[in-house]
């Protein structure tokens, strides 16, 4: 019961943060349908496995097909919303079910995610500050963008265990400490490797201290063993099976885990049994890294590059350099620079630096350098990778919460009035600088920012034109990337191509069909089946087409000029382009 009491205010807070959410969010929410490709192809993917796809068959058959793939995402983050579905279902219709799993998964995820904040920053900045770092989360908008009601993607879980994995780190047991963190990693990982470089952070940084200090090699130990155990069970339950020979370089496979076990096989002992000598310590380092690294070598080599090394260049040309989360900061707009980077992140890091120089008492240096080289390392991250703002801002809100905390007791200690007034104002650009700064730049800068889609062209993509594509025969059709994810949710339709690469090859006969010669174009589509293109003008997928190649299909159809084979169809109500294709043989006997 005390327990609950304490929890209280935090739970106060989530409710009121979770209602303004769905407030702003309602005009998405009505919808029924994620804010994205990932989340669209994510309900999809729900919908398959509740309607009797195999738990372990992740495979979406409405893909590229008859060569269609296994989707690089395992069910995890699935069974939630399956849960929420399936407790709403006796009361509501099918559709309003979803909208309702959709809207509270991610409202769930925020309050977990809070709670977590509260337990990272309650020991080194005390109860006051913890519960205002709870609520200062939802201020940051790489956090925000990932937890919205209707955002079911995996991204809002990655930051629940990169919490979990850092709250660990804490925990003075170091054996329970271990087995905690090394089971977060694995769930993490399992999830999706994106988390790779933030759970190396938290094992280079226990190796480190095994290293100078022997008595850390007890959490490094349980960390490595539950990791491993952990992994081999996880990658059991969602494949239900070990082939060795199937290993994608995408997510944990056969491969990944069998270059670790070579590596613990050594490195376990080493921690157990090793004398305390540091040059044997080092050694035993190099001997697990070069084992593991033989190990994936001799069982999935093509990983070896990493995870998009064996994709086909032509996506990577057309497509991969162009998806801008995961790209460097600097090649992101001026306005998303400054407002991925420009709320926890920065607050946070100047919040680290004055902290670590100034160094106030009371405060337990270990977990401060912890949760500072957490910041600091997920910050170097998301400088090559957008993506990981996400993580970086959750580890700055400790720091941005003792910040706000402590200019605005100093600034209610003024005397004068206005002063303590415009100080006390102030305080509000230190919660969200994002806002303030944009303004700054959008004042200064040389209107470097993108134009905003025509009236026309958002009608022309939007959910209610592509649902307006089931007036057609059911149909294998051609469709920019990201219609791919809508038009299968939508409707019973298959696609050729999403912007999802486990399909690689899919894309590029996509890629082909545009940016080909129109024979060569009919060729690949009756390759296919395709039936219909469905496209909308102002899109940008199919604005690099025409530009990188001004004789292929899609310029071709851009400026009017239609191939014979192609007949356009008109779909009421709607300002999508639909041709529909001639078969060859119908094409000879008209």
């Amino acid at each position: 019961m005390k327990r609950l009491s304490g929890n209280l205010p935090l739970f106060l807070i989530w409710l009121a943060v979770s209602a303004v959410l769905i407030l702003v969010s309602l005009s998405q929410i009505a919808t029924g349908i994620g804010w994205d490709p990932d989340d669209q192809l994510r309900m999809v993917q729900l919908h398959d496995w509740l309607g009797g796809q195999s738990w372990f068959d992740t495979t979406q058959y409405r893909i590229g097909e008859p060569d269609s793939q296994p989707m690089h995402w395992p069910r995890w983050v699935e069974l939630p919303l399956a849960l929420v579905f399936l407790a709403v279902r006796p009361w509501l219709d099918t559709a309003s079910a979803e909208t309702v799993a959709m809207a509270i998964v991610p409202l769930v995820t925020l309050g977990i995610m809070m709670w977590l904040m509260l337990k990272v920053t309650e020991p080194l900045f005390g109860r006051a500050i913890s519960l205002l770092a709870a609520a200062l989360t939802t201020t940051a908008v790489p956090i925000i963008a990932q937890i919205r009601p209707m955002r079911v993607d995996h991204h809002g879980w990655q930051i629940v265990l990169a919490l979990t994995a850092l709250w660990t780190m804490y925990w003075p047991e170091k054996r329970k400490g271990g087995i905690a963190l090394g089971a977060a990693l694995a769930l993490w990982l399992s999830i999706s490797l994106e988390g790779l470089p933030l759970s190396a952070a938290f094992v280079v940084l226990l190796v480190w201290r095994w290293v100078f200090q022997v008595e850390e090699g007890v959490r490094l130990f349980w960390t490595l063993l539950s990791f491993l155990v952990t992994s081999f069970l996880l990658y059991l339950v969602v494949q239900g099976g070990f082939d060795t020979a199937v290993n994608y370089c995408d997510a944990v496979s056969p491969g990944h885990l069998l270059a670790c076990a070579a590596g613990a096989a050594i490195i376990l002992p080493s921690i157990k049994w090793l004398p305390a000598h540091m040059v044997l310590r080092v050694a035993s380092l190099a001997a697990a890294g070069g084992a593991a690294l033989a190990v994936l070598h001799g069982f999935a080599p093509q990983c070896i590059g990493g995870a998009f090394g064996t994709m086909d260049p032509l996506v990577r040309e057309y497509w991969l350099v162009h998806v801008l989360e995961g790209l460097p900061i600097w090649y992101q707009n001026g306005t998303t620079m400054v407002t991925l980077l420009g709320g926890s992140i920065i607050v946070g890091l100047g919040s680290l630096i004055y902290i670590w120089r100034v160094r106030p008492a009371g405060l337990d240096r270990d977990r401060l350098f912890v949760l500072g080289y957490a910041l600091l390392w997920a910050l170097l991250l998301s400088l090559f990778v957008q993506r990981a703002t996400a993580v970086a801002a959750a580890y700055g809100v400790p720091f941005m919460a003792w910040a706000v905390h402590r200019v605005f007791v100093r600034a209610r200690a003024l005397k004068r009035p206005l002063s303590r007034i415009f100080a006390t104002a102030a305080v509000v650009f230190l919660v969200m600088p994002g806002p303030l700064a944009v303004a700054l730049f959008n004042a200064v800068s040389d209107g470097e920012e993108p134009v905003a889609k025509a009236p026309e062209a958002l009608a022309c993509d939007s959910n209610d034109s592509l649902a307006r594509l089931n007036s057609l025969p059911r149909s294998n059709i051609l469709a920019p990337f990201d219609f791919g994810p809508r038009i299968l949710l939508l409707t019973p339709h298959s696609v050729l191509a999403t912007s999802h690469h486990r399909n690689d090859r899919a894309m590029a006969d996509q890629i082909r069909i545009f940016t080909s010669a129109p024979t060569v174009a009919r060729d690949l589509l009756e390759a296919h089946n395709i039936r219909f293109i469905v496209t909308c003008d102002d899109e940008t997928e199919l604005a690099l087409y025409a530009k990188k190649q001004p004789g292929g299909l899609w310029s071709q159809l851009a400026e009017g000029r239609k191939p014979e084979w192609l007949q356009p169809v008109h779909i009421r109500d709607t300002g999508l382009q639909v041709w529909r294709i001639v078969p060859k043989r119908l094409r000879n006997e008209l």
